[in-house]
């Protein structure tokens, strides 16, 4: 082949890019002891959260950029108060999740001003100390509702993250004060947010200045497998909006996916809730959903020089928290990727099956049932999972059917 030629079938290569996104990064405060358990013989903060984050690394690291929610501030006041519900970790999570393979962490959820607004200053400080990406709540109005521009893959992607709850917290008056960006349901306009009215021409100005925009919104009823209607329909006007993708976090349970078609042909994903990521929720219950959680892959194409981007690719991938050790002093926190484990585990019982000895026949005993729970988590993960194909020459804006039992079973994917 000629240099010309070649130099022609490197320019009619695809740009493409992978990414993934991961669910809500919890600090409760035995995922902190935890980490503090797991410091190492150099006292090292920063093995301890690495400890927590490691079975993640490996796929992390894989993607061109690997996303996750940051559901609380980073400060290393000492005076920080936390509670129950009142959340803080130290600026070392950001090392961990930089060094885990983590890029961008997005700051847009009902705990960013559980350290109130100066927390919000510090919290990007630490992000970008850290070297991660970061967008949401940021030090003024203006910057918190800027979308994130990147380049990966030859493509620029825009990031656009907003809550629609903040607790019983609220936004200044001031937009030179920190700010969280907040789109308000009806029922809680007094919060200091916007309505959907105002939040589509920001989505639309944003989608202009990328070649795919990733929209990250925190919302929904916490613990419900199914997305409110409200969020159904406003997440298929995020697409008629320019949305490639929709990636929702805060019910703390993986709730279904749905691939919209638009009328040029063209896909977007939705995914209403990737579930929890890292948390200590219902650790004394294996089989809990609060314990199950995803990891969503996806990859973006330009399939020729001009043409549009697509959505290529999604795989869900699920995941699920380990929580072991019955006492504090060996208590160990671990998102595991269930493919990973189940794949480490097939090995290592095909190893030990020559052997029948009492030691080997009690670590097949404890290996099978671990597998059996591992096989059953993921099998309940993907079956929340439907992905809806609406045929072509489908509206987004057309109002959605209501998402049922019934209906998710009755869709087959292509």
């Amino acid at each position: 082949m000629s240099l010309a030629a070649a130099l022609l079938v490197l320019a009619a290569a695809p740009e493409r890019v992978e990414l993934v996104f991961g669910g809500d990064v919890i600090p409760h405060d035995a995922v902190k002891d935890a980490a503090r358990l797991h410091q190492g013989l150099d006292d090292e903060p920063l093995t301890g959260w690495t400890q927590i984050l490691g079975p993640l690394a490996e796929t992390f690291r894989r993607a061109d950029l690997a996303v996750v929610n940051l559901e609380t501030p980073l400060t290393d006041d000492k005076r920080a108060r936390t509670a129950e519900m009142l959340f803080n970790a130290p600026s070392v999570l950001a090392r961990a999740l930089k060094a885990s393979g983590v890029g961008l962490a997005t700051f847009a959820n009902n705990h960013c001003l559980d350290q109130h607004r100066p927390g919000i200053v510090e919290t990007r400080r630490h992000l970008d100390e850290a070297g991660l990406l970061s967008t949401g709540a940021d030090a003024d109005e203006a910057r918190a509702w800027q979308p994130l521009i990147v380049e990966r893959g030859g493509l620029r992607l825009g990031f656009f993250a907003f809550t629609r709850f903040l607790n019983d917290f609220h936004n200044a008056a001031d937009p030179r004060a920190p700010h969280v960006p907040l789109v308000h349901y009806d029922s809680d306009p007094a919060s200091g947010g916007i309505d959907e009215a105002a939040l589509l021409p920001r989505v639309r100005a944003a989608a202009a200045q990328c070649d795919a925009l990733i929209v990250i919104p925190h919302w929904g009823d916490e613990y419900q497998p199914e997305p409110k209607r409200v969020d159904r329909l406003l997440a298929w006007k995020l697409v008629e909006a320019g949305a490639a993708a929709v990636v929702g976090h805060h019910p703390h349970v993986v709730q279904p996916m749905e691939t919209v078609v638009r009328a040029d042909g063209s896909e977007a994903v939705v995914a209403y809730s990737l579930g929890n990521l890292v948390s200590n929720q219902d650790s004394d219950r294996p089989r809990s959903p609060k314990r199950d959680g995803l990891l969503l892959r996806l990859v973006l194409e330009r399939p020729a020089p001009g043409a549009p981007v697509r959505v290529q690719h999604a795989l869900p991938m699920p995941v699920w928290t380990d929580h072991a050790g019955t006492l504090k002093r060996d208590r160990r926190v671990q998102a595991l990727v269930l493919d990973d484990e189940l794949a480490a585990l097939d090995e290592r019982l095909h190893r030990l099956e020559p052997y029948a000895d009492k030691v080997s026949a009690a670590e097949k005993m404890v290996l099978t049932a671990r597998r059996a729970l591992f096989v059953e988590r993921r099998a309940q993960v993907l079956e929340r999972l439907p992905l809806e194909f609406h045929p072509p020459g489908f509206v987004a804006s057309t109002s959605p059917p209501p998402v049922t039992a019934a209906s998710q079973a009755a869709t087959t994917a292509p």
